[in-house]
């Protein structure tokens, strides 16, 4: 039997356009000298290439009536996988942004197995490792795995420890028809707002854009709420975004996110394709409250959770799955770009918890970029590592000029909650 591409797997192809590319892109930072390229590519062919579908390229179906199956590279060559490269200039933050934005615009060659790794020379302090891979390959939490993968040999790498519990988790839903999911769905499109993040004439190039904070001070404020760290990096990213839409008179009530939900077994952890929920919580963006903000955060994602909507579209994308390919292809076009779901896309993909290493060299940081479909001028990655969490802004520098100055304002979000809580704490301790 063919080794067809899923239906969701196959939608990260049939949105995809010459402005906008379905890619995943990132950089690992590494401290320390740079390995040989030699030693480097001797790494990723042990480590790498036997993952399933490195040596494998996609095969259309006659006449695209069904979707495309995976199968061997006859003609598979390391060489054009493996890159090696060298930063311009001081190889400080801005350089590693823009080669990343190099990444994320530059296309994948469809004919060849859908990823590229680099050895990134001249960063300062140490050398960076690249890695490209198309979005019908993969999810975010995959992404990782590749990553864990590379680093494997050399470190220990724990399980990471399980989520603390403060608050009860939501009752589950009563189980529902198919029927009554998609039905769902269907009240979802149109909800996304108008909003300067969306609209206009999309380019290929992208700006990315980072900040780094500590763990700890997002752990303090979700210890103070009762919450998640999902729910404060939500309420971090529509404060940020609050800033942002102010400063350019632009601020509206609400806007709807995309974030990805997890449906990988933790047995089923380094296989590859995309095994994603969809959900699309309201950020309350026009609150003026930092703490009522994450408030609503929360009722939010509890009302997504209890209405199933990561199932509904899970059923949605199945029965397009269902349709020949290229009305599936019609409609996926349709629903994601036309459809008005949601106005960015946010994703909190959590990396290893301890450091860990790459030939004896110990990682810094984790950076992440995903892609933006043609209405769509913003997303925001979240990784966590070692104790840090990092904010990776990708935009349409077309569309949003000054989107890099949103990372800033994230930074300055969690520093208000932060503030706020030191301040409510003073005033429990003077009354």
């Amino acid at each position: 039997m063919p080794d067809r591409l899923s239906a969701l797997d196959a939608a990260f192809l049939q949105v995809e356009d010459r402005q906008n590319r379905m890619q995943l892109a990132g950089m690992l930072v590494f401290d320390g000298p740079a390995p040989s390229y030699d030693d480097f590519r001797a790494a990723v062919c042990e480590r790498l290439v036997p993952l399933p579908r490195f040596t494998q390229r996609l095969r259309q179906a006659p006449f695209g009536l069904t979707r495309p199956s995976w199968v061997d590279d006859d003609a598979f060559d390391l060489g054009y996988h493996v890159s090696r490269v060298a930063l311009p200039g001081a190889g400080g933050d801005d350089e590693i942004a823009a080669h990343i934005d190099q990444l994320t615009s530059a296309p994948l060659d469809l004919q060849r197995p859908l990823w590229e790794v680099g050895l990134v020379e001249g960063v300062e302090g140490g050398f960076g490792v690249s890695l490209k891979v198309h979005h019908c390959m993969v999810d975010g939490l995959s992404i990782i795995d590749i990553f864990t993968a590379l680093l494997a040999p050399d470190s220990a790498l724990p399980d990471a420890p399980p989520a603390p519990r403060t608050a009860p988790a939501p009752r589950p839903a009563p189980p529902t028809s198919p029927v009554k999911r998609l039905q769902g769905v269907a009240g979802l499109l149109g909800q996304a707002p108008a909003s300067i993040l969306n609209g206009g004439d999309s380019g290929p190039t992208r700006r990315t854009a980072y900040v780094t904070v500590p763990l700890d001070h997002v752990h303090a404020v979700r210890r103070a709420h009762g919450t998640t760290v999902n729910n404060v990096v939500l309420a971090v990213v529509a404060g940020g975004l609050r800033r942002y839409l102010e400063r350019h008179d632009a601020l509206v009530d609400k806007l709807h996110a995309f974030v990805p939900v997890n449906q990988r077994a933790a047995s089923a952890r380094g296989g590859l394709g995309n095994q994603i929920g969809m959900t699309y919580p309201a950020l309350p963006v026009g609150e003026p409250d930092p703490n009522d903000r994450l408030a609503a955060v929360v009722a939010e994602v509890t009302r997504c959770q209890e209405t199933r909507q990561a199932a509904g579209t899970g059923a949605l994308m199945t029965t397009l799955g269902l349709a020949p390919a290229p009305l599936a292809a019609t409609l996926n076009r349709l629903v994601q770009l036309k459809g008005g779901m949601f106005n960015l896309t946010v994703t909190n993909v959590p990396g290893p918890p301890v450091e860990v290493h790459l030939l004896g060299r110990p990682l810094r940081l984790i950076l992440g970029s995903t892609p933006l479909t043609a209405q769509h001028a913003l997303t925001v990655a979240v990784l966590s590592y070692a104790g840090s969490l990092t904010f990776m802004v990708t935009t349409d520098p077309r569309r949003l000029p000054d989107g890099d100055q949103i990372a800033d304002d994230l930074r300055a979000e969690l520093e208000t909650l932060r503030d706020h809580l030191t301040l409510t704490s003073t005033e429990g301790s003077a009354r």
